[in-house]
């Protein structure tokens, strides 16, 4: 009997590639849902088609993300749309599904950063990924209050400097302070029934 079917987006390496390894090694039956799986977590209609073929899903982790290295001078709206859609518009769209699926009992946990958490460190030609993932915290707080009438929990971890190569494009002047397998092991408890009832919350993570 396994845990239940959790949907991880973006786990394809980094932070959701161990995310998945850690649910899987907890007995959750793992979907992946990525460009490279053939379901493009931004796009409603890729969205919606996969959702319809799963046969019940009890936890979401919304990690897709996207770092363009920008100035703000030099980013081209193109660049900047890429960037929300995949942290920021996956988010809605994945949540959406969840929302009109899932039964009582869910749990839907974002991944979100320190970047986008209020007063900590930011860095240059990083404008729009702080954009979503601000948004993105946000988004979990308003999420929490709408599923507690649909019994589904959502949460957040913003974790600080993980040795990932999206750290090693973004040139923040930092050395990694996290592996994803520590995040991994925190996203895994949040979307467990360990964690309820526990709801709204953002959890910083940062040992550095």
């Amino acid at each position: 009997m396994t845990a239940g079917v959790a949907v991880v987006t973006g786990a394809s390496g980094g932070i959701g590639g161990a995310v998945a390894a850690e649910m899987r090694r907890r007995g959750w039956e793992v979907i992946s849902w990525s460009r490279q799986d053939g379901v493009d977590a931004s796009d409603e209609s890729a969205v919606e088609a996969a959702a319809e073929r799963l046969q019940g899903w009890s936890a979401l982790v919304n990690n897709a993300a996207v770092l363009i290295p920008r100035l703000l001078t030099e980013m081209t709206a193109a660049e900047w749309d890429e960037t929300l859609g995949a942290g920021l518009r996956s988010a809605f769209l994945c949540s959406r599904a969840a929302f009109r699926r899932m039964r009582p009992g869910g749990a839907i946990v974002n991944v979100s950063s320190l970047s986008g958490v209020a007063g900590a460190e930011k860095f240059p030609r990083m404008s729009a990924y702080v954009a979503a993932k601000s948004g993105l915290a946000g988004l979990t707080e308003a999420m929490a209050v709408e599923g507690r009438a649909l019994g589904i929990r959502v949460n957040a971890v913003s974790p600080g400097s993980v040795d990932t190569p999206m750290l090693a494009l973004s040139g923040a002047p930092k050395e990694p302070s996290l592996r994803p397998e520590e995040v991994a092991r925190l996203v895994a408890w949040l979307a467990s029934a360990d964690s309820e009832p526990l709801s709204g919350a953002n959890l910083r993570l940062d040992p550095s």
